[in-house]
C-alpha cells in the first residue's frame, strides 16, 4: 500500500517536474506555476489529508494541478469520512470495482511526490521499521492515481476533489517490507496515461510495478509514526538502526 508520502517543492523540483512533462499531449506552459501554488510543502502528508494531483482539464485541453483530499470521496457517498477506506485502489481491481471503473478511463491523474513511507515488520522488534523510499536518482516521483469531485452536503454542495494511488504487486526491493506498491510511471507513460484514447488493455499495461533499481530507500526514525510530526529530519536516514541498505 501507500499510505504516507512527501510533497516539498524546491527549484530543482520544479525544474525536473517541467522537463518530465514535456512529451504529454497536452499543453502545460502554467503547469509548474499552478502547481507550486498548490504544492502543500509537507513530510508527512496522512490519508484524509490533501496533496496536490496533476490531471487533464479534457475541456480546456491543457493539464492543471489542484489540492486534492487523500482518500477517494465516491460522488455517491453521503459524508466523507468513508475516504479513510479509500487511499488506495488495486490494480488488479480498478476496472471492475463500482467506485473506481469509470475514474480510471476517464479520471486518470498524477500524484508529483519526493517520495514516501513503508514499515517493515522486524521479527526481533516489537514495532515496525519505518523505510523512507525515493527514486534512486531521486527525481521526482510520479505516481498513478484516479480522483473525483464530490459535492458535500454539509456545505451547500461545495465541490471537494480527492484521489485515490494506485497500487500493484511489490517488485524485489520492496517485497520484504510491503506486499504492495504504488504504482510508478515513467515520462513515457504520461502520454497514454494523460490520453482518454488510449485502449483499456495499453492503460493496464502501465500499472506494473517499477523495474529494479528505480527505487533507493533508507530506515528512517519512528518520529515519522505521528503523522504531527512534519519537518525536514523525518527523510533523514536513522543512524540508531544500524546500516541502512537497499535490501533491509
Amino acid at each position: 500500500m501507500c499510505g504516507r508520502f512527501t510533497q516539498y517543492i524546491d527549484p530543482y523540483t520544479l525544474d525536473r517536474l517541467f522537463e518530465l512533462f514535456l512529451g504529454v499531449p497536452y499543453p502545460h506552459e502554467d503547469l509548474i506555476e499552478s502547481l507550486a501554488a498548490c504544492y502543500p510543502n509537507s513530510y508527512n502528508i496522512a490519508p484524509t489529508q490533501s496533496g496536490a494531483i496533476i490531471h487533464a482539464d479534457h475541456d480546456a485541453n491543457t493539464l492543471r494541478a489542484d489540492r486534492a483530499h487523500f482518500g477517494l470521496i465516491p460522488k455517491w457517498a453521503k459524508e466523507r469520512s468513508i475516504s479513510a477506506k479509500m487511499i488506495n485502489a488495486r490494480s488488479e481491481t480498478i476496472w471492475e470495482k463500482p467506485a473506481y471503473r469509470g475514474l480510471i478511463s476517464s479520471r486518470r491523474a498524477i500524484l508529483p511526490i519526493n517520495g514516501f513511507y513503508e514499515w517493515q515488520a522486524i521479527p526481533t522488534q516489537k514495532t515496525k521499521q519505518p523505510w523512507y523510499i525515493q527514486r534512486a536518482d531521486e527525481h521526482p516521483m510520479l505516481l498513478a492515481c484516479v480522483w473525483d469531485t464530490w459535492l458535500d452536503p454539509e456545505h451547500d454542495g461545495s465541490p471537494v476533489d480527492s484521489f485515490s494511488i494506485i497500487t500493484t504487486d511489490a517488485n524485489t526491493q520492496l517485497s520484504d517490507k510491503h506486499h504492495r506498491m504504488p504504482v510508478i510511471l515513467e515520462p513515457e507513460a504520461l502520454g497514454p496515461w494523460f490520453d482518454r484514447e488510449t485502449p483499456p488493455r495499453e492503460v493496464s499495461d502501465l500499472l506494473a510495478p517499477a523495474a529494479e533499481g528505480v527505487l533507493g530507500m533508507h530506515r528512517i526514525s519512528g518520529r515519522v509514526n505521528a503523522p504531527s510530526n512534519n519537518d525536514s529530519a523525518l527523510i533523514e536516514p536513522d543512524s540508531d538502526a544500524g546500516p541502512a541498505t537497499l535490501w533491509g
